[in-house]
């Protein structure tokens, strides 16, 4: 038995005779004819009723041509899945963060990407960037989104995506607060506060860009806490901190935020996404190829 014979089985039962199954199927109707004939004698038992009015299913053939047609589609529904999947458009692929990004861009990304390929599971990772770079060096993250700076060395794609203004987290009582704008030289002699947690690090690079000199280093004090917590701390008055302009929204916690300009304009972090050459995953570069669109 093979799977034409069903296929003809089915044809035959839809269209009541072997010659009209024949033009559906773009076959020849003896040919029809012969293989229904076969698999009636490797089954033992009649399927149709042949009259010179055509061709009608026998109890036993009525339960067969049910089974046959569930047979059919799953095997069709099989092989769309398989293509589907082959071309990116069904699977899954697991994205790698560390926590300071899981609001903003890359929230509105996620969703609009789920919205249009709804087939295609994401799985999210939150995690310190060691712990994501491991990852895709592993093969467990099929990508990462961290900052445009933070990937150094070969051995990875990558795409620029987008970015987001650099703000100052103020104290509510705080001099700066009267101003709109705030310029890298109105921070000279502030006290920073930054989290041991990605991605502090980044922020420190940017810190020493902007205001180190030779005689001249920014006060820089670290902490192990979140970033929810560190704005707690600059609205107490231990200090002053950056964040992206996502954090915007976190005012509640009794801090004002202002923009941070240079003489060129705003001051602007960007993000990136990478991943390996040889990850092999199609649903990888149909997400790559989106969020870069989206960017």
């Amino acid at each position: 038995m093979e799977l034409r014979h069903l296929r003809y089985v089915v044809a035959t039962a839809r269209n009541g005779s072997f010659s009209a199954a024949g033009n559906e199927l773009n076959v020849h109707q003896p040919i029809i004819s012969k293989r229904i004939r076969e698999l009636e004698d490797e089954l033992g038992v009649p399927l149709f009723d042949r009259a010179t009015s055509g061709a009608r299913l026998t109890p036993v053939g009525e339960e067969f041509a049910v089974s046959a047609r569930r047979i059919i589609e799953d095997i069709e529904q099989l092989r769309d899945r398989a293509k589907a999947s082959g071309s990116g458009r069904l699977g899954r692929v697991v994205v790698g963060f560390y926590k300071s990004l899981s609001s903003g861009a890359l929230r509105t990304a996620l969703r609009d990407f789920r919205n249009q390929y709804s087939d295609i599971e994401v799985e999210l990772i939150e995690t310190p960037f060691i712990d994501v770079a491991a990852g895709v060096l592993s093969g467990t993250i099929d990508a990462a989104i961290v900052l445009g700076d933070v990937v150094r060395g070969e051995g990875f794609d990558y795409v620029p995506l987008w970015s987001e203004n650099l703000v100052v987290a103020l104290p509510q009582d705080h001099p700066l607060v009267e101003r709109s704008v705030i310029y890298w030289p109105d921070l000279k002699g502030e006290r920073f506060l930054i989290s041991y947690h990605d991605p502090g690090p980044d922020i420190h690079a940017i810190l020493l860009r902007h205001l180190a000199a030779p005689s001249d280093h920014p006060d820089i004090i670290t902490r192990r806490l979140s970033r929810e917590s560190i704005l707690s701390e600059v609205a107490s008055g231990q200090g002053i901190a950056l964040q992206s302009e996502s954090a915007v929204g976190l005012s509640s916690l009794g801090v004002v935020f202002r923009p941070l300009h240079s003489g060129s304009g705003a001051t602007r972090l960007g993000y990136m996404a990478y991943w390996k050459p040889d990850n092999q995953n199609p649903a990888l570069k149909t997400f790559i190829d989106t969020i870069k669109r989206q960017s």
